[in-house]
């Protein structure tokens, strides 16, 4: 009998530390999760500007505002980076985020350099070279807890890369991941409310692409359900299942 009541009481405990183990505090633990997942650490903005994945902030006689200086290396890549508000340059060639491609129903605005980050991932079998950039406009509230502004760069040092302006609710430059058979997704994602549509309880996340000129679902992700611990909260969840 004791021997039985020492068994119930261990599957309880691996049945209660595998449910703890689907709770986050945060985004960015979840998203780097997840499988397929790009994106590692940002380059450092901070140090010498001469060293590997290191940067400085800048101001310019003549030009508003500041800007960062980034410096990346990938295998024998090397990629000078300056971010400004409304624009990156990679290795001298111009971005400007009001022309990327944006995904329906997002807005572009400008970002802060000095707090925003940049990723950078070196080609595989599944993706070329990315650089990604994510970073806070000028809201205040919700906007600015909840929202940032993502632009991916597919392929950086081609003649003509792809361009993309994402989906900016509760997300981030970790969230783009590789599929097995060589997309490149992202999440959309959109609040789950109560039954009296009152409150918001979680987050349902849906996987997009690019292709063909266009933003499409991805029907080989599913989608994933999110839980906050409590509602109208979503920096505490956990994922409730899988559609």
């Amino acid at each position: 009998m004791r021997i039985i009541t020492i068994l119930v009481a261990v599957l309880a405990a691996l049945s209660s530390s595998a449910d703890a183990a689907q709770s986050y505090d945060g985004y960015e633990a979840f998203y780097i999760a997840q499988p397929g997942a790009v994106f590692g650490v940002p380059i450092r903005q901070n140090g010498d500007p001469t060293e590997q994945n290191a940067g400085v902030v800048y101001s310019e006689p003549g030009e508003p505002g500041i800007f960062t200086k980034l410096q990346g290396k990938l295998e024998r890549n090397t990629l000078n980076i300056e971010l400004w508000g409304n624009r990156l340059a990679v290795n001298g060639k111009t971005y400007r985020f009001a022309d990327a491609t944006t995904f329906p129903g997002e807005h572009v605005s400008e970002i802060f350099p000095q707090s925003a980050n940049v990723f950078i991932a070196a080609r595989t079998d599944t993706h070329p070279l990315l650089l990604c950039v994510e970073g806070h406009g000028s809201g205040s509230g919700e906007a600015a807890s909840r929202y940032q502004q993502i632009s991916l760069l597919v392929n950086p040092l081609a003649r003509n890369p792809t361009f993309l302006h994402l989906p900016s609710l509760l997300s981030s430059c970790r969230a783009v991941v590789a599929t097995k058979d060589g997309k490149l997704a992202f999440p959309k994602n959109s609040y789950v409310f109560d039954d009296a549509q009152a409150s918001r309880v979680g987050l349902l996340v849906s996987y997009y692409t690019f292709e063909n000129q266009r933003f499409v679902p991805v029907p080989a992700l599913k989608q994933l359900r999110l839980r906050f611990t409590h509602p109208e909260i979503p920096f505490q969840f956990s994922i409730q299942d899988k559609n």
